[in-house]
């Protein structure tokens, strides 16, 4: 049983067609539509016109004779006062014939019974001559009680329709072949630029991203602006690439040390033997295994920053009392850390990710402070809060405040393994600050003091 579906084989053969042969032929048979309405309306419109030309000119004679039958009653023969017109009968109220055009039929009237009576009402005929078989059109006009019949000959609308026809015949199918060339034409120009990205993607997809993007047309078309937000997916995708690369290397290399330190350190433990000082093996042991959980701890996080794609939840947080509860587990850190200007805030937050972002900074502030640590958090015209702790270490120099939010970048100073750093703090509070829409940055201290000073904004309604 033949069914129409997706598995017929017109639809089979159409999907294996090109995109110029199918748009080529979508265009063709549009246009082939267009020329069949069109010559049809114009033959149409043509015999309308026509029509309406011999049907005036034939009720100016029937108003002519029916003038005359008025002034001469007895008259017998009439003449048509037009061209065109080729008979004029006058019938009385009895349907017979009482004046004729010289050589029309002077006993049967051209209408009879209903036919004539719907002439006398003003609806028109058109008959076949009895005598050439030609057509033939009968027009009627009331002159009292008299009728005026009027005939006049189709021959010339028949004739001039049949050149439309013939010139449609020929001109249509040939304005459709030149359609359908000139379409396959300039769909096949139009679409080489779609080739040249093909080719270019294939390229990419042999040699890879490096150095390689897609060719981009000169034309400012559709076209143009795809390739251009092609070539932009692509520099994403090949940066993303080149940063995970340098992060599973980074990543690597970090966790090659501590894994190194614990190695040696038993395979020494193991030669020295029972007589080891094994409290000091325990000790260094467990500041290796709290380094690396660290690191793990923070490689995860930003495993899931990535895969979050920057999008943290919003609800309510107050950032003040979130400060508060952080700073207060810091009561046995090596240095204090004292809570200052406190604004009451309310902002739409990830309360998580704040509280990660606040914990990185204090840990940060901690490692490096000489007395004390300052948090502070500031209203900002309603619009902003700014987070700001402050440490009165050794500093960072301007030209590095901004690379050490690059991932495991780390100063000199902190590159010892009793710094405890893992190079990955501060590029998670980037990160984290950065979902919420706002900005971080280091800044010398206010005060003119040695140390450091951190400053968070962030919007209060983050998706405005």
């Amino acid at each position: 049983m033949f069914r129409w579906g997706a598995r017929t084989w017109p639809a089979r053969w159409w999907a294996r067609q090109s995109l110029r042969t199918r748009l080529t032929a979508l265009a063709t048979a549009l246009f082939s539509v267009a020329v069949l309405t069109g010559a049809i309306l114009v033959l149409v419109l043509q015999r309308y016109a026509l029509l309406k030309v011999l049907d005036s000119s034939a009720q100016k004679t029937a108003s002519d004779v029916a003038k005359q039958i008025r002034a001469h009653p007895s008259l017998s023969t009439v003449v048509p006062t037009t061209g065109g017109v080729t008979e004029v009968q006058v019938v009385d109220s009895h349907d017979v014939v009482i004046a004729a055009s010289p050589g029309s039929d002077r006993l049967t009237p051209l209408l009879s019974g209903k036919d004539l009576q719907s002439a006398r009402d003003g609806e028109r005929f058109d008959i076949t001559s009895p005598t050439t078989g030609g057509g033939l059109r009968v027009v009627a006009q009331r002159a009292g009680s008299r009728t005026v019949l009027v005939v006049t000959d189709l021959s010339r609308v028949d004739d001039s329709l049949r050149v439309l026809s013939r010139a449609a015949l020929i001109g249509g199918p040939l304005a459709v072949l030149l359609m359908g060339l000139a379409t396959y034409f300039v769909v096949g120009l139009t679409l080489r630029p779609v080739a040249a990205l093909r080719h270019g993607a294939a390229d990419i997809t042999a040699a890879g991203l490096a150095d390689q993007r897609l060719p981009v047309p000169g034309a400012r078309d559709e076209i143009h602006r795809l390739a251009v937000t092609l070539n932009a997916m692509l520099d994403r995708i090949d940066t993303a690439t080149a940063r995970q690369r340098t992060f599973v290397g980074d990543a690597a290399h970090e966790l090659r040390s501590p894994l190194a330190s614990l190695r040696v350190q038993v395979e020494v433990t193991q030669r020295i033997g029972p007589e080891g000082d094994w409290p000091t093996f325990l000790d260094d042991l467990l500041k290796d295994i709290e380094r690396l959980d660290r690191l793990v701890e923070d490689l995860l996080a930003l495993a899931r920053l990535d895969e979050a794609a920057g999008s943290p939840r919003h609800e309510d947080v107050r950032l003040d009392k979130l400060v508060v509860s952080v700073a207060g587990g810091y009561g046995r850190a090596r240095v204090p850390v004292r809570v200052g200007q406190l604004s009451e805030t309310t902002l739409l937050g990830d309360t998580d990710a704040l509280r990660r972002v606040v914990v990185n900074l204090i840990d940060n502030a901690v490692r490096y402070a000489v007395t004390e640590v300052r948090i502070e958090v500031r209203d900002v015209a309603g619009q902003f809060v700014e987070l700001t702790v402050t440490d009165d270490g050794p500093g960072i120099p301007a030209d590095e405040r901004e690379r050490v939010f690059d991932r495991f970048y780390r100063l000199e100073i902190s590159r010892s393994r009793e710094s405890g750093g893992t190079g990955l703090g501060l590029p998670i509070v980037r990160d984290l600050v950065r979902a919420h829409r706002g900005d971080v940055h280091l800044t010398a201290r206010s005060d003119g003091r040695q140390g450091l000073r951190a400053v968070v904004t962030l919007p209060v309604n983050p998706g405005h």
